[in-house]
């Protein structure tokens, strides 16, 4: 179902966990964007722009993907707004992370999901990570250009100083956290 290109994107991993988390991640966004524009998967049009991300002609698409083994996951959003998905693996985390990853006016949000504990960590790490990945930036902006506010029932919104009003979904998934950010009606960029 890969592209040649993808294949040797994958081929070029040494690790053969990594090589699996990058093919269930394409093979995630190919089965969607098939379904959505009613092609065959091998024939959907995902490519790598020059920022690094995928890249589909109309529309957005993301790609998480997280895990070894048997355990690997991968996940795609597609949508035709700015949408971005992550996926992480709750793991121990340096306990000031959280310090690094919020405005001082989130600091709260630390103590609202339970303090500064390794699941608490991971989440905000994987909100903050799917709407900058929805901007196409990831981690190459700052953490805090991105401010988080969290609803109830798994939801959470965000404003990022470039990109504006995000709503985004969030649930467990066995020991990791899936988030799915998206960009509010009216985005421009």
């Amino acid at each position: 179902m890969l592209s040649p290109e993808e294949r040797a994107r994958m081929a070029a991993f040494q690790s053969a966990e990594r090589r699996l988390a990058f093919a269930l991640g394409r093979t995630a966004a190919r089965t969607l964007l098939a379904e959505r524009l009613g092609q065959d998967a091998a024939d959907v049009p995902l490519v790598v722009a020059l920022d690094g991300a995928p890249t589909i002609p109309a529309g957005s698409v993301s790609i998480a993907h997280t895990g070894r083994g048997a355990s690997a996951v991968g996940a795609a959003a597609v949508s035709g707004a700015p949408v971005g998905i992550d996926v992480e693996r709750v793991a121990p985390r340096r306990p000031d992370l959280w310090r690094r990853i919020l405005a001082p006016e989130e600091y709260g949000l630390v103590e609202r999901l339970g303090g500064p504990t390794d699941d608490t960590q991971t989440l905000l790490w994987s909100l903050k990570e799917s709407v900058l990945k929805g901007q196409r930036t990831g981690f190459r902006a700052a953490a805090q250009s991105v401010v988080l506010t969290l609803g109830a029932d798994g939801h959470a919104s965000a404003e990022s100083a470039t990109s504006g009003a995000w709503q985004i979904a969030y649930a467990p998934l066995g020991d990791a956290w899936l988030t799915v950010a998206w960009a509010e009606e009216g985005h421009e960029g």
